[in-house]
C-alpha cells in the first residue's frame, strides 16, 4: 500500500492538558501532553510504520511530493500538522514571514555554531491556522488604541493616570514601553490589576469560553510577575466553536488560551515571545517582525471541494486544511497529504490493496494517488495545495 502510517511526536509542554491527546492516540499521560506533531520538522520528525522517519521516506522517494512540489519545495514537506491540547495560556508570540526568517536565520549562524540561544529555529516563515475540536479561547492581534485606553482606564485607573496614558500615543509605543517600565511600576500595575479582578463581579467563563477577565485571572495565576498579564486588554479575544477555524498570519501577536484543536502551519518552529513566558524573549527582534496595527479578526470560511470534502480557507499557499465525515470519497490526482482520524475509522482502497486507520492513527498520502476513502467517523487532512 502506497499510503504509509505514521506516528507523531508528542510534546509535553507545561501548558498542555493530560487527557485530550491520550484520549485520541491511546495510552496514559503522567503529565501534560500539549502537542502532537505530524510532519518532518527536525524538532519532531514523525516515525513511519516499519521504521525510519517521514523526512527520510520523502527524501528517498520524491514521488511522495510529486514532481512539481519536489522542485517547488526543494524536496521538503512544506507543512506541519499538529494537535494542540491547551489547559493554560501559551506565551504571547509572533512568527516571521519568509524574508524575516531567512534574514534572522543567517544573522544567528555564529550563535548557533557556538551553541548559544537563538531566536530562529529554521529559515522558514510560520503562517498557521487552528480549527477547534472543542471550544477554544484565544488572543489574536491588537484592538484599536482608543478601545485599549478605555479598558485600561477602567481596570487599572490609578496606573493609567500615573503611567499608561502617557505611553498610549500608539500601539507600538504602549506595547514596547510596558516592558521597559521600572520593576516597581510593573509590580504596582499588576497589583492593581489583581485587585480590580478580585473585586469584579464579571465571571471568568461565559458559557463555554473564557472571558477577558478570565484570561487575565489565568495569566496572573500562572505568571504573577509578568506584565503580559495586562495584554488581554490590548488584544482581541476570539472564541472558536467546534469546527470553526482561525488564521494566524506572520507578524500577528497571539496566544491560545484554552481548548483543543488541529493546527496546520508552514514547516517551521520559529517563535518570538512577547510575554507570559519564562523562556527567552528577544524584544528588538520581536519588534522588527510584529505588526502594530489593529486587527479585525476573521475566521476561515468553509466550502466543499471537488471530492466532497470540507475545505477551510487557508492563509498560506503552502498548506490547506480539510475535514471528512462519514461517507465514501473517490480521490485522484491530489497533492501530498497527511491525514489524522479523530473519530471512528477510515479505510483506503487503491490498486487492489487496502489500509485501515483507526481513531488516533495518521498516515501520509503520496501525491497523485487514485484511491477510495471510506469514512466511518471523522478525520482531518493537511494538504499541500495544487502546484502551479
Amino acid at each position: 500500500m502506497e499510503i504509509k502510517k505514521i506516528k507523531g511526536v508528542v510534546k509535553d509542554y507545561a501548558w498542555g492538558n493530560s487527557d485530550f491527546i491520550p484520549s485520541l492516540i491511546g495510552g496514559k499521560a503522567e503529565g501534560p501532553q500539549a502537542e502532537l506533531w505530524l510532519g518532518t520538522h527536525h524538532s519532531g520528525d514523525a516515525e513511519v510504520e516499519g521504521g525510519g522517519h517521514l523526512s527520510e521516506l520523502i527524501k528517498n522517494d520524491p514521488s511522495i511530493l510529486g514532481e512539481k512540489d519536489w522542485k517547488k519545495y526543494e524536496g521538503r514537506l512544506p507543512l506541519l500538522m499538529k494537535v494542540l491540547a491547551i489547559a493554560k495560556p501559551l506565551s504571547l508570540q509572533c512568527h516571521p514571514n519568509k524574508t524575516q526568517a531567512e534574514n534572522g536565520w543567517n544573522k544567528e549562524a555564529e550563535k548557533r555554531a557556538k551553541g548559544e540561544e537563538v531566536s530562529y529555529q529554521d529559515d522558514n516563515e510560520k503562517c498557521e491556522m487552528i480549527l477547534a475540536l472543542s471550544p477554544i479561547t484565544a488572543l489574536c492581534g491588537f484592538r484599536d488604541i482608543e478601545v485599549m485606553k478605555a479598558d485600561l482606564a477602567a481596570v487599572v485607573p490609578a496606573a493609567f493616570g500615573r503611567t499608561l496614558r502617557a505611553l498610549s500615543s500608539d500601539i507600538e509605543n504602549l506595547f514596547m514601553s510596558l516592558f521597559e517600565l521600572p520593576a516597581e511600576e510593573k509590580k504596582a500595575i499588576l497589583a492593581e490589576l489583581k485587585a480590580s479582578l478580585d473585586s469584579s463581579s464579571n465571571p471568568s467563563w461565559d458559557g463555554l469560553f473564557l472571558t477577558r477577565e478570565g484570561i487575565s485571572r489565568e495569566c496572573l495565576e500562572e505568571y504573577p510577575d509578568d506584565i503580559g498579564c495586562i495584554f488581554p486588554y490590548l488584544m482581541n479575544v476570539v472564541h472558536l466553536q467546534i469546527g470553526e477555524a482561525m488564521p494566524i498570519t506572520p507578524g500577528t501577536l497571539h496566544a491560545y488560551v484554552f481548548g483543543n484543536g488541529i493546527e496546520v502551519m508552514n514547516d517551521s518552529d520559529n517563535v518570538l515571545r512577547g510575554g507570559l513566558t519564562k523562556k527567552r524573549m528577544d524584544l528588538p527582534e520581536l519588534r522588527s517582525i510584529m505588526k502594530f496595527t489593529p486587527l479585525d479578526v476573521e475566521k476561515c470560511t468553509a466550502s466543499t471541494d471537488g471530492f466532497g470534502r470540507t475545505r477551510f480557507s487557508s492563509p498560506s499557499s503552502a498548506f490547506m486544511l480539510l475535514s471528512v465525515s462519514s461517507g465514501t470519497y473517490e480521490i485522484k490526482n491530489d497533492p501530498v497529504a497527511i491525514i489524522l482520524v479523530t473519530e471512528g475509522c477510515i479505510r483506503f482502497s487503491s490498486k487492489g490493496e487496502s489500509l485501515m486507520l483507526e481513531k488516533g492513527e495518521a498516515a501520509v498520502i503520496p501525491a497523485g494517488l487514485e484511491y477510495t476513502m471510506t469514512v466511518r467517523g471523522s478525520g482531518y487532512i493537511s494538504e499541500v495545495p495544487d502546484a502551479e
